[in-house]
């Protein structure tokens, strides 16, 4: 799952779409790991979960664009710029989260609640994960400037 800012500096719509599906592939393998679910619990719970997965697929798309778009910002910084980015990473978040509510609150009245929480700490902390793997690879804007100022 490993990314580099070069992945992100200009990614059409199509590398975009694959790299989603690459992680949906791999996030769904993990989930079966970490999310013990047997019989009609089962077959309910993969139901919702590819639901999930299909409807988050705009969410992560836009994620993915926005480390494309800060990549881009980083040569000229401004204060309006820093702002946008901050309130689309926010606004980016917040949907992703109530999107993972939604879904504990299907698969939870489709299993039960043991269930449900399973797939909300699984897909937390795959979340948390990814995003940490990709903004290892991302320096800070900070970073960038001390960067410059030291050559």
């Amino acid at each position: 799952m490993g990314f580099t800012l070069s992945s992100f500096a200009q990614t059409s719509d199509a590398e975009t779409e694959a790299i989603v599906n690459l992680l949906g592939v791999q996030k769904k393998e993990a989930i079966a790991k970490l999310v013990q679910v047997s019989g009609k619990d089962s077959v309910a719970f993969w139901k919702i979960y590819d639901e999930y997965q299909q409807k988050n697929l705009a969410t992560a798309k836009s994620r993915i664009k926005l480390y494309e778009q800060t990549a881009h910002a980083y040569g000229n910084m401004t204060p309006a710029t820093a702002d946008s980015l901050a309130n689309k990473y926010f606004e980016n978040r917040v949907g992703q989260e109530k999107s993972l509510e939604e879904y504990y609150k299907k698969i939870k009245a489709a299993t039960n609640a043991v269930v449900a929480f399973e797939f909300y700490q699984a897909e937390v902390y795959l979340l948390t994960q990814i995003r940490a793997s990709i903004m290892q690879q991302i320096p800070t804007y900070g970073q960038v400037e001390a960067a410059r100022k030291n050559r």
